[in-house]
């Protein structure tokens, strides 16, 4: 596969993930990774939280589908935290900000 198409294929995901994200929680989330460099699904829901009506388990499994499915987050177990810190693959954060941009 080659760069252009995993970037088209990557794009495409993230068009269609985002399509239903009626409030914007989704967008808000992936948002974070531009800001930050690595992140909790607990950092992540104490930022959404107060914004959006979201559960814990509703934000890791939205993280957790992002990096499996999608793939543009990576998964680094910390272990001095004793969890999972997530971070935005380098290659990919160009393709987050235009479709973020959008």
């Amino acid at each position: 596969m080659t760069i252009q198409t995993r970037q088209h294929l990557v794009e495409q995901r993230l068009k269609a993930w985002l399509s239903g994200d009626p409030n914007g929680v989704r967008r808000a989330a992936l948002s974070l990774f531009l800001h930050r460099q690595d992140l909790t699904i607990e950092e992540i829901y104490e930022h959404l939280a107060p914004k959006y009506q979201i559960s814990y388990h509703g934000v890791g499994g939205m993280i957790g589908l992002v990096s499996s499915r999608i793939g543009v987050l990576q998964g680094i177990r910390d272990e001095k935290k004793r969890c999972r810190m997530y971070r935005l693959k380098e290659k990919d954060a160009p393709s987050v900000r235009k479709i973020l941009a959008v």
